[in-house]
Formats: structure tokens, sequence, C-alpha cells
């Protein structure tokens, strides 16, 4: 596509808020670039997808960077987490073209309402070791300001759930975050800070892996995708500072809401599709 200086501004700022956003919940922000190049640029789903990996994986890398310098990063735990999603990410991206623009954003719209609901009603523990699984490997993790961090990880479940993390990367163009957030926090009770950081460094292996396969098809538009990617840059370490600093309950009930909105949207256009 071709942008004009309005596009360029709009398009560096959705990047500004995804990268905001998504490092500051750990799920990259691919949620809300997809719905905007489905809605607002007519972009077919292989495309939309591809295009927002792109986004994802510069989002990824920047979080990931300032969440390392304030060691909130557990690495072993989020290598763990990443040894199933680069089979699941191919495949994934291979079954976007199977399925109409429709059906796509049928699908899309029930994991965003999904995602909504898991942030409205989680449980977020104070500390960690609260998790429903209770056997595991011992984990310890000490963050920048002192703070002692202690949770379990089960390799075997990591590697389950990254499979089904990977092809939700692949064929929505997300990073797969709200897989393995939820799982980290409900699972093996690792603290929210941890989790959601953990979560970006995975991202960054989750979002290259499906953006490989996706450039193979010719899925990915780079204009609108480097635009995008160069306001999530920015906005990727706004989001790691400000959630050192803020809890986040009352930004994930706001943004659950948005989503909410952005289904219901999807659903209207998947009837007429």
């Amino acid at each position: 596509m071709t942008a004009s200086v309005i596009d360029i501004l709009l398009l560096g700022l959705i990047g500004i808020v995804v990268g905001g956003v998504g490092t500051l919940l750990g799920v990259g922000g691919g949620f809300i670039v997809v719905p905007v190049l489905l809605s607002f640029y007519n972009f077919a789903p292989g495309n939309a997808a591809g295009t927002s990996l792109l986004v994802v994986l510069m989002n990824a890398i920047s979080g990931t960077a300032a969440y390392l310098r304030q060691r909130r990063v557990d690495l072993r735990m989020g290598l763990g987490f990443t040894l199933g999603t680069i089979p699941g990410s191919a495949l994934g991206s291979i079954s976007t073209t199977l399925v109409s623009g429709g059906s796509f954003r049928t699908y899309f719209a029930l994991m965003l309402i999904f995602t909504a609901l898991y942030m409205v009603f989680r449980h977020r523990p104070h500390s960690g070791g609260s998790g429903l699984l209770k056997n595991g490997q011992n984990r310890r993790l000490v963050d920048q300001t002192g703070r002692e961090h202690l949770y379990i990880f089960n390799p075997y479940l990591a590697v389950i759930s990254s499979l089904l993390a990977g092809f939700i990367a692949g064929f929505f163009g997300v990073g797969g975050g709200i897989v393995h957030v939820p799982i980290m926090i409900i699972l093996f009770g690792v603290p929210a800070h941890i989790a959601t950081a953990t979560s970006h460094f995975i991202l960054t292996l989750t979002a290259a892996s499906g953006i490989a396969t996706h450039a193979l098809l010719g899925h990915i538009e780079p204009l609108t995708g480097g635009i995008i990617a160069a306001g999530a840059l920015l906005g990727a370490q706004i989001g790691a500072k400000v959630s050192a600093r803020v809890a986040g309950r009352a930004i994930e009930l706001l943004f659950a809401v948005m989503l909410i909105a952005i289904a219901v949207n999807l659903l209207l256009q998947s009837m007429t599709a």
C-alpha cells in the first residue's frame, strides 16, 4: 500500500499503543493490529496475520530488552515454553490459507472474547507459589528491586502448551501470550509481573518463527508493518516502565471492554463477508 502523511501518523500512533499495552500485558499486541488491518485497510486474513507478526516481533524485542534490564525474565522457563512453538506457529501460519475471511473474523472474535473474560475474572496473586499445579521444578527469581519471587515450573506442560500457543500465534498473527501468561499465573503460580515479562521474551521466538512461514507465503506488507513496528518500539519501552510502577488491574479491565467491542465488530463483519 502507499501511505500518506496522515496514514503514517495514524499507523505510528497505533504502533505506540500496541507496544505499550502489549508489553504491559505480555501479549504482543497483535489482537489490536489484526482487526485494524482487516477493518480499515482491507487486508486479507493471511496478510493481516503476517504483517501483524512483524509488529509483534519488533514489540517483543524492544519490551524484552527493557524487562531484562529489570531482571524480570525467567530465561530457563521461557526457553521451555518455546520448544513446541516453532512447529505450532508454522502449522498455524499455513492454516490461514485454508479459511475464508468471514470464518477468520469469527474465530478471531471468539478468541478476543475469551481473552477479555480471562482478564476480567482471573485471580491475580500478589506473590508466587499459589498455582494450581503443585508438581514441578522450584524456581526463584530476584528482580532489580531485590524482591524475591518463588514459583514452580513444569517443563512437560510447558512444551504441550507451547504447541497451542504457537498455532495461535501463526494463525491469528499474535504472539501466543494469551496462552502462556494464564498457564504461568494460574497453574505455576508465577507472579503477574514475571509472567508477562517472560511471556514477552517467548514472543520474540514465537513471532520470528511465524514470520518465516508468512514471508514464504508472501503475507507480509513491509511498509505498513514497518510503520506500525516503529511506533511499537517506542511504545514497548513505555509499557515496560509503566508495568514496573502500576499493578495494571484497571488497565486490564478497560482493555477487556475494548476487546469485546472489537470482537462484536468482527462478528458483525463476518456475517456479511
